[in-house]
């Protein structure tokens, strides 16, 4: 993690640390040579940089969006503050922590994950314990898992996203069982556990959350689809109707085909698992909505594109 943030800095202070090159101009000074308005940015904001002479010339080899380490130090220009850039450098993308650069859940991740591995202690069927045990055992899956955003846009936007998202579903699922007593528990809390894990790889997630290559051209529900079948196949003896039922539950779990599902889900635990990830993306859609407005004194938020109407923001009294 970096020890140097945007919204920390004073005047006067030495920076030496990694930020994005969010903005980079070139000028000629009057008695020659060149020097750099430049633009550096972090999770937590954006200062304005210069740099001159040979500094200047240095600044050709990053491009907009590069990660770069600079030296240089804080002072103030026409009441605002700016870095004096004494060195730069590019970096790149494997020496930075995208938890330095995008927004992060409010949430300590450590607790959702707590709760989620308690929720995988809690299945008995010994063939879905090991499904689970495949993915939740690999360190680097595990890792990755926690990381990632639920969305580019739509819900749960930040890193841990796909982490606070299951661990919701979850928690919605645990009441389900004293309405609905037939149900397959066991099935209902690994597919909730398993039904986002496509979107590991659906997104880039380092200096702004993207759609990757394999995102673009699979989805995250086809490509949740190939790691679980791949993990099953590796189980011996996995019940067959219990993998088309749990396969069926991913690739059905948006429930209609104008929302991008390639079925219709078709049994009880299937439909419980669409409207229950139905409901906690559009409640996280609206408490956004009131995040990003509060505090403005608006009775109603602009159109939501993903919900189709405005929301009503008054607090309640």
């Amino acid at each position: 993690m970096k020890s140097q943030y945007v919204d920390e800095l004073k005047s006067g202070q030495i920076v030496k640390e990694k930020f994005i090159l969010s903005k980079k101009i070139i000028k000629e000074k009057r008695d020659g040579g060149s020097y750099a308005m430049l633009e550096f940015t972090d999770r937590t904001g954006s200062i304005e940089g210069i740099a001159w002479d040979n500094v200047a010339e240095s600044s050709h080899m990053l491009s907009l969006g590069d990660f770069a380490f600079i030296s240089g130090t804080v002072n103030e220009y026409n009441e605002k503050l700016q870095i004096v850039v004494s060195s730069i450098k590019r970096i790149s993308e494997d020496e930075i922590d995208p938890r330095d650069f995008l927004r992060q859940s409010d949430e300590n991740i450590d607790k959702v994950m707590d709760e989620i591995e308690a929720f995988i202690s809690g299945v008995s069927n010994s063939y879905l314990k090991k499904l689970l045990a495949s993915f939740f055992e690999d360190q680097v899956f595990t890792e990755n898992f926690r990381l990632a955003p639920a969305a580019k846009r739509a819900h749960h936007a930040y890193l841990g996203g796909l982490a606070v998202h299951t661990r919701n579903i979850l928690k919605l699922m645990a009441k389900i069982p004293s309405v609905y007593k037939s149900l397959n528990f066991d099935l209902l809390i690994t597919a909730g556990i398993l039904h986002d894990i496509g979107k590991i790889y659906e997104y880039t997630y380092t200096k702004k959350i993207d759609f990757s290559t394999r995102g673009k051209m699979l989805g995250h529900i086809i490509i949740g689809y190939e790691l679980i079948a791949e993990k099953i196949g590796k189980i011996p003896q996995f019940p067959e109707d219990l993998r088309s039922k749990l396969l069926h539950m991913i690739v059905a779990h948006h429930g209609e085909f104008e929302w991008g599902s390639p079925k219709q889900p078709m049994f009880l635990e299937a439909l419980i698992l669409h409207f229950i990830d139905n409901l906690d993306s559009k409640a996280e859609m609206i408490i956004e909505e009131l995040r990003k407005n509060k505090g403005l004194g608006k009775e109603w938020s602009d159109y939501h594109p993903y919900l189709e109407r405005e929301i009503y923001l008054r607090e309640q009294q």
